[in-house]
C-alpha cells in the first residue's frame, strides 16, 4: 500500500469517525432543561412524554401583550384548543430537539451549571445548533469554556440568537481569548469557518509579545455549532495578527460571570430564566391564558372632556322664520331626541 493511499485512507476514516461523533453526542434533552423558561420576549418549554422530547416556542407579540403559541406538538391542541385569530396560524410549527453536552464542561458541575448545544430541526433539510451555557436557572447565548489541556485558553461558541421558530444563518466567526494573569497578558483570537476535517488533538502556539521566547499552546480547531472553526490556516501552527488588550479589562470590557467552579464564563445577559414555581404545560397554559385574556383600555380621547355651553337661545333665534331650517328640524324631531331636549 503507498504512502499517498494510506494517507487517503487515514483521512476518511478520521472525517467519517468525526461525522458519526457528532451525531452520536445528540440525545435526549437533559433533565435540567425541563420546565418553563421565560425570556425577554418567549417562553421555551421542555418536557419528555413517552420518551419523546418536546419544545413549545410562545411568542410575546405585540409588544408583549399577547401570547402565541407557535411551536409545539400537534397533541397539545387535543387537550388545549389553539386560539385562531389573525395573530396565529391554525397549526403550530413543529420542532424536533436534541441537546449535546460540550465536551469540555461534561461532569465538571454539579447540575447547577454546564454547557450544551441545542439542536433544532425544523424540516429534514433545516438544522440549526444553538450552544448555550446553564448556570444557576439561566442560560446565557455568549460565553467561553475553561479548557483543563490548556491553561489560560478561553474556547469561544458560536454566538446564536437564541431558540428562534426558524433556522439561523451561520456564523463564519468565534473569538476565543488566552489570558496568563502572572504575565499580564490577554490575546483575542479569530476562530474562522474551515472546511478542515477535525481533530481535537491539533494544537496552536502564541508568541508572547513581551518580548521573549515564551510560547502558549491551545487548541487549533473548535467544533461548533455544527461547523469546524480554525485559528490557524493549513498545517500551520502560529497563530498570527493577535489582538492584545489589557488583561485587567476581562472578556471585552464587558459584564461577565463565572460558575462556582470557574470553567464557564458568560457575558452577564440573561438570555432564558427558569420559572422555578411552575413547571408543567398546564402551567404554561395557565399563562397563555391569564395573559391573553386582558383587553386594552380604550384610549384617551383626542380633546379633553369640558362643559360646552351650545347657546340654545341664540340658535332658535337665528332659526327663526327660515323654513328650510325649520323643515330639517322638524325630520330630526321625528327621528329622535334632540340633545336642546336633554338639556346639552
Amino acid at each position: 500500500m503507498s504512502l499517498v493511499y494510506r494517507r487517503k485512507l487515514k483521512k476518511a476514516f478520521v472525517f467519517i469517525a468525526s461525522l458519526i461523533l457528532s451525531f452520536s453526542l445528540f440525545a435526549d434533552i437533559p433533565d435540567s432543561l425541563y420546565g418553563i423558561w421565560e425570556g425577554k420576549d418567549r417562553y421555551v418549554f421542555f418536557e419528555q412524554v413517552q420518551e419523546e422530547d418536546r419544545i413549545v416556542i410562545i411568542l410575546k407579540d405585540y409588544y408583549g401583550w399577547y401570547l402565541d403559541r407557535v411551536v409545539e406538538h400537534e397533541d397539545y391542541s387535543k387537550d388545549f384548543k389553539r386560539d385562531r385569530n389573525s395573530a396565529t396560524t391554525k397549526k403550530s410549527v413543529f420542532v424536533l430537539a436534541d441537546a449535546a453536552p460540550l465536551w469540555l464542561s461534561e461532569g465538571s458541575s454539579s447540575g447547577k451549571s454546564s454547557a450544551y448545544e441545542l439542536k433544532l430541526t425544523y424540516d429534514k433539510y433545516d438544522i440549526t445548533y444553538v450552544p448555550f451555557a446553564l448556570i444557576d436557572d439561566k442560560i446565557f447565548l455568549e460565553f467561553w469554556l475553561s479548557d483543563g489541556n490548556h491553561p489560560g485558553f478561553w474556547m469561544g461558541n458560536v454566538v446564536t440568537d437564541g431558540i428562534k421558530v426558524s433556522s439561523q444563518v451561520e456564523q463564519e466567526n468565534l473569538w476565543s481569548w488566552f489570558i496568563n494573569n502572572e504575565t499580564d497578558e490577554m490575546y483575542k483570537i479569530r476562530f474562522w469557518k474551515s472546511k478542515m476535517d477535525f481533530d481535537s488533538e491539533l494544537e496552536a502556539v502564541i508568541k508572547s509579545q513581551k518580548g521573549n521566547d515564551t510560547e502558549y499552546t491551545l487548541s487549533k480547531q473548535i467544533f461548533s455549532a455544527g461547523n469546524v472553526y480554525t485559528c490557524v490556516p493549513g498545517r500551520r501552527v502560529y497563530v498570527r495578527n493577535l489582538d492584545k488588550v489589557p488583561v485587567k479589562v476581562p472578556f471585552d470590557g464587558k459584564d461577565v460571570l463565572y460558575n462556582e467552579e470557574k470553567t464557564i464564563c458568560a457575558v452577564n445577559d440573561v438570555y432564558l430564566k427558569r420559572l422555578l414555581d411552575k413547571k408543567s404545560f398546564e402551567e404554561l397554559m395557565e399563562i397563555v391564558r391569564i395573559q391573553n385574556s386582558r383587553r386594552k383600555p380604550d384610549p384617551p380621547p383626542l380633546f379633553p372632556p369640558e362643559e360646552l355651553d351650545y347657546h340654545w337661545d341664540l340658535i332658535d333665534y337665528l332659526e327663526k322664520d327660515n323654513v328650510i331650517i325649520q323643515e330639517v328640524r322638524q325630520r330630526q324631531k321625528d327621528f329622535g331626541v334632540r340633545g336642546k331636549d336633554l338639556d346639552r
